[in-house]
């Protein structure tokens, strides 16, 4: 009697059948991981933007209007407001304009994103706030300066869009 049975592994059509799981779950793993890590870059390159935001408010507070460029903002020029994603960083009539580049993904190189200040409609001492990208003003607030965002939404963090 012969107690220990002869195993004989796996056929290869299971063997089959679990590379082509893998090969389907890698396929939609790896767009989304590229995905999270274009809006990751976006994200930090965002971060280096809130540094000068500051400047821009405290031009408005102590003049009324917002600054027109980079030097009467008081900030450096646009070649010198540099990072790891952002190749420089324009004001234009109070709106902050980053243009993408340096060690971002190839398809962000040279696209531009900007962030916003918004006023109280009517109430020039209320406090000013910024908005970046295509999202939209709240009711009784408005934008200041132009939108020249060329990104493509689904890279943009959920409050730019």
């Amino acid at each position: 009697m012969n107690i220990m049975k002869k195993f004989q592994g796996f056929t290869l059509i299971e063997l089959m059948i679990v590379i082509s799981i893998i090969g389907i779950l890698a396929s939609i793993a790896i767009p989304q991981y590229h995905n999270y890590t274009a809006r990751a870059q976006v994200s930090e390159a965002l971060s280096l933007v809130a540094n000068i935001q500051p400047q821009v408010k405290d031009f408005y507070q102590a003049k009324g209007r917002f600054p027109k460029t980079n030097k009467e903002a008081g900030v450096p020029p646009a070649d010198k407001l540099i990072g790891n994603y952002i190749v420089s960083m324009t004001v234009v009539d109070g709106a902050i304009h980053a243009k993408l580049g340096n060690r971002i993904f190839d398809h962000l190189q040279d696209k531009i994103i900007s962030i916003q200040p918004m006023v109280v409609s009517g109430s020039p001492m209320s406090p000013i706030s910024f908005i970046c990208g295509y999202a939209k003003a709240p009711e009784g607030m408005e934008k200041v300066g132009d939108n020249k965002s060329d990104i493509d939404e689904t890279v943009l963090p959920h409050a730019c869009r």
